[in-house]
């Protein structure tokens, strides 16, 4: 992707808010797919999934926005 990416700051509050585990198994499925290029991630348990569907809407959604504006 040479595109840039945001995190804006209640993903990332949301990320720090979460139990150690479940932050550690979102933020990497995140980093692997929109800093990495690696498929989005699928085998995790149906809590964090949800958590990593919402906050990857979010980060795509902020960073289409910001990518209009540039």
């Amino acid at each position: 992707m040479n595109r840039p990416i945001v995190f804006t700051p209640a993903v990332l509050n949301t990320l720090r808010s979460l139990p150690y585990e479940q932050r550690l198994e979102v933020a990497s499925a995140l980093t692997g797919e929109l800093l990495l290029g690696a498929g989005e991630s699928t085998d995790m348990e149906p809590e964090p999934s949800m958590i990593y569907s919402i906050l990857r809407f979010y980060v795509k959604q902020a960073s289409d926005r910001y990518n209009r504006t540039i």
